[in-house]
């Protein structure tokens, strides 16, 4: 009876080290857990280009008129895009301008350089420097000269406006040739600035 339980005990001391040995097998050890693999970083979208960099289409403008005694006025207008020939009663030829969109950006690019009126006719061109008024427009005050009738009546025959502040902020219009409603006009207009000069210019 004593050799069976020497033996049992020697048997179950070498049982114990086996189910030590299983249990820390790592075959039997679950695995992690898997993760996603993070995804890549989307690439920031390309900035849109401004608006203001794309060149404006010219325009064809139509002309309207107002003359009588009190009022000898020239208007080319596309919209709220125009150029107008106003002769004042001291014979002065006040020429507006408005570019008819952008408004405000043209009166911020004006604080730093007044914009320019680009005028094309007849195979001549010449260019004013322009200047803000209070009414959002702008103008060129031009003393009663033979040189401000001829280049009056340049316009009225047909003529290429272009107003601008930068190359990226142009307006062009396209002034048709003005007919008999503009012979009248510049009938007013000389008649105007001649008496003003008082000397026949």
């Amino acid at each position: 009876m004593r050799a069976y339980h020497v033996n049992g005990w020697w048997r179950g001391l070498a049982v114990a080290p086996l189910l030590s040995l299983l249990a820390c097998n790592p075959a039997t050890t679950p695995a992690p857990p898997q993760t996603e693999p993070a995804p890549l970083p989307v690439p920031p979208a390309p900035p849109a280009k401004s608006q203001a960099t794309k060149p404006r289409p010219p325009l064809d403008a139509a002309w309207s008129f107002e003359v009588s005694d009190g009022a000898c006025r020239a208007r080319a207008s596309a919209g709220a895009a125009m150029v107008s020939l106003d002769v004042a009663d001291d014979g002065t030829l006040v020429i507006d301008a408005a570019p008819g969109a952008d408004i405000a950006a043209y009166l911020r690019a004006a604080r730093r350089q007044p914009p320019l009126l680009k005028v094309v006719a007849e195979g001549e061109s010449w260019q004013w420097r322009l200047h803000a008024t209070p009414a959002h427009q702008f103008e060129i005050r031009l003393a009663p000269s033979k040189a401000a009738l001829a280049q009056s009546l340049l316009m009225l025959r047909g003529s290429s406006v272009t107003m601008s502040v930068t190359s990226a902020q142009e307006q062009t219009l396209h002034l048709p040739p003005a007919g008999s409603p503009g012979a009248a006009w510049f009938a007013c207009a000389k008649t105007r600035m001649q008496s003003a000069a008082g000397d026949g210019s």
